[in-house]
């Protein structure tokens, strides 16, 4: 069986992929790993890392519900989407606007 190396940019890669032919922003790690053909405790670690990096956020309030299994016991997994990037402050266009700097 051939391992797939997970890195935060081959999962950056495979997230925009999967909502490009998804159609929808919202996804989990078993979809994400299930498009890499990768494990998905390392698909997770990668999560992790591009959290802490804010490329992608956690969607607050939702949750997806799956099943274990061995035992078809319930738990609840994160909801992510890709974390929108604010444009670069114009500060010269602010300093005109309120009259600093005139």
């Amino acid at each position: 069986m051939t391992t797939i190396r997970v890195t935060t940019d081959t999962a950056l890669q495979a997230i925009k992929k999967h909502v490009d032919s998804a159609g929808k922003e919202h996804f989990t790690t078993v979809e994400i790993a299930r498009v890499m053909g990768a494990d998905e405790y390392h698909v997770r670690i990668a999560f992790s890392w591009l959290t802490r990096f804010k490329a992608i956020e956690r969607v607050p309030g939702v949750r997806s519900v799956r099943y274990t299994e061995t035992q078809g016991e319930k738990y609840s997994a994160s909801v992510y989407r890709i974390r929108e990037e604010a444009a670069p402050v114009d500060f010269a266009a602010l300093n005109r606007l309120f009259g600093y700097g005139c």
